[in-house]
């Protein structure tokens, strides 16, 4: 018996990274879990790895600056299942989120905040009556510490804040319709992010440095594990609040 089971949930960002972690994790608490994402070959191999540990993954190839797509993935999944009960918002464009203020260009701009905030509020939104008649939801928002360092990330740290404020009311808004909204700092090893520690040599051992244990999380266990933990009704009474997923090195105040 897993803290999921019956459950279905909702993932964008699923092929890789800490979206995928979620996946696997709440796949091994007994979700049924909607693996989302631009790639389909990405998302089979996160499927087959839920499967063959016994798991339920249905793949839907999107892009979530897409409404459309989001509307008929909505739909597609309560035909198959008949309910969504947890969402989880990793998707974000793999635009580089390193970039000065006065050098990013207008569409690595618009790119971020689509991806990210646009995307994010959109999703929620269009899951949020079928929370309602399920009897409630969890919904685990991807936010970043870059919000309190905000210098060379100052849209990506940007977009992530609107998401955390966003968050904040949809979990005061819709606490009445037991649907609660969670945000996580994940600092977890990904694609996303060597890409970004590549632009500067001798950077992510740098980064490395600054977590106080050490080391950057692993998708499933350290990040993976803790959103199946606020996607479940065990965390029933946390709602409107960012959990630091970051080995210590995020300080939230």
């Amino acid at each position: 018996m897993g803290k999921l089971d019956g459950k279905v949930a909702i993932v964008t960002g699923a092929s890789q990274g800490s979206g995928y972690g979620a996946s696997v994790a709440m796949a091994r608490e007994g979700a049924s879990v909607v693996l989302v994402s631009r790639t389909r070959e990405k998302l089979e191999g996160v499927a087959r790895e839920i499967e063959a540990a016994g798991g339920v993954a249905l793949v839907y190839p999107a892009d979530v600056t897409d409404r459309g797509a989001l509307v008929a993935m909505v739909e597609e999944v309560v035909e198959r299942f008949g309910r969504i009960d947890v969402l989880v918002n990793a998707a974000q464009s793999p635009v580089i989120r390193t970039a000065p203020l006065a050098e990013i260009s207008d569409e690595d701009v618009r790119e971020l905040w689509e991806s990210g905030a646009v995307a994010t509020l959109a999703l929620m939104r269009l899951v949020r009556p079928h929370m309602i008649a399920a009897g409630g939801g969890s919904i685990v928002n991807f936010a970043s510490g870059a919000v309190h360092n905000p210098a060379q990330y100052g849209v990506y740290g940007g977009v992530k804040a609107a998401i955390q404020t966003i968050s904040r009311a949809a979990a005061l808004e819709w606490a009445k319709d037991a649907i609660r909204v969670n945000v996580v700092f994940p600092m977890s090893e990904s694609p996303a992010a060597d890409a970004d520690f590549a632009l500067e040599e001798g950077r992510t051992e740098q980064v490395r440095r600054g977590i106080p244990l050490g080391r950057m999380g692993d998708p499933v266990e350290d990040i993976g594990q803790p959103i199946a933990f606020l996607a479940s009704h065990e965390s029933r009474f946390i709602t409107g609040t960012t959990v630091a997923l970051t080995g210590g090195m995020t300080y939230l105040r």
